[in-house]
């Protein structure tokens, strides 16, 4: 039982990357209904940009924070341009096929640029642990879990007390006749996918300095981020967040806790996404925090 306390911090932290992760994939699909499979790609991709130019070319964490996110402007644009919209008209299936075959292009990018080696944000910061109540946690973590929560408050406040917001929830709601009232869609489709990228590569950068990065980390934070989104409901942007702390809750206390004398190798924490998905998918499809509608 004295462990419990450390564990769920270690949830908070884990949570908060992957309610970033969620919430970004959840606007998406929200919003347009694209089911982005290059998702964790975006945040593979904001890492490996913020590590360019932030452990390469030396720039302070500000610059490459700004360099970063213009990089990523750059990405989502030519992403939702060429892989996305043209395809979109035809089936709501086929930009799932399409982002599916951009992640592996970003992917084969990546290695070839960067190489395929573990690499980390942290390594040149001092990695002191503070102790609190027998609770361990490093200023990256304390970061991590205060920067989260920061993101979260200012998209409450942009969806719920600007007039964005009420665009974005007028066309969730029915676009036709948000359409009719002179709301572009295409415009506020362009801004949420923009700022769903740039919430992934927050998330990938917070992973960075947390674990590692590698050029496949995509792979595991897009199942991760539709974990989330699947366990909260789809496109339930709230729901989402909740079930990316869930999820962190879960995958911690399956690897640090006894069970009957037996306990999972930490190996197996990643496997608890797929567990999520197929178990939610099973007993109830339309998320812990949706209301399953009726059927005519």
């Amino acid at each position: 039982m004295d462990i419990i306390p450390q564990l769920l911090v270690n949830s908070l932290i884990a949570g908060s990357i992957y309610a970033i992760a969620g919430s970004g994939l959840s606007m998406t699909y929200g919003l347009l209904r694209i089911l982005n499979f290059a998702h964790g790609h975006f945040m593979m991709v904001g890492a490996y940009f913020f590590y360019l130019t932030s452990v390469e070319q030396g720039l302070n964490y500000p610059a490459a924070g700004a360099f970063t996110a213009l990089a990523m402007l750059v990405v989502a644009v030519l992403s939702l341009k060429i892989f996305i919209m043209p395809f979109r008209r035809y089936s709501t299936m086929l930009p799932f096929v399409t982002t599916l075959a951009l992640s592996a292009i970003l992917e084969a990018l990546v290695s070839i640029v960067f190489g395929v080696n573990v690499k980390s944000l942290g390594s040149g910061l001092g990695m002191t642990s503070y102790e609190f109540l027998g609770v361990f946690i490093t200023p990256i973590q304390l970061i991590i879990i205060v920067s989260s929560l920061v993101l979260m408050t200012v998209l409450a406040f942009v969806v719920h007390a600007t007039s964005v917001g009420r665009y974005i929830r007028a066309l969730a709601e029915n676009s036709y006749a948000a359409e009719s009232l002179s709301i572009s869609q295409m415009k506020v489709s362009f801004w949420i996918f923009t700022i769903a990228s740039l919430f992934a590569a927050f998330a990938g950068i917070l992973a960075g300095f947390e674990t590692n990065m590698q050029p496949t980390m995509g792979n595991a934070y897009t199942i991760k981020a539709f974990a989330a989104m699947i366990l909260g409901g789809l496109g339930n942007i709230w729901g989402t967040i909740a079930g990316g702390y869930i999820l962190g809750l879960l995958e911690n206390l399956s690897i640090g806790l006894d069970f009957w004398g037996y306990s999972l190798p930490a190996g197996y924490k990643d496997a608890f996404a797929f567990v999520i998905i197929v178990v939610v998918l099973l007993f109830k499809p339309q998320g812990l925090f949706n209301r399953a509608s009726r059927q005519a």
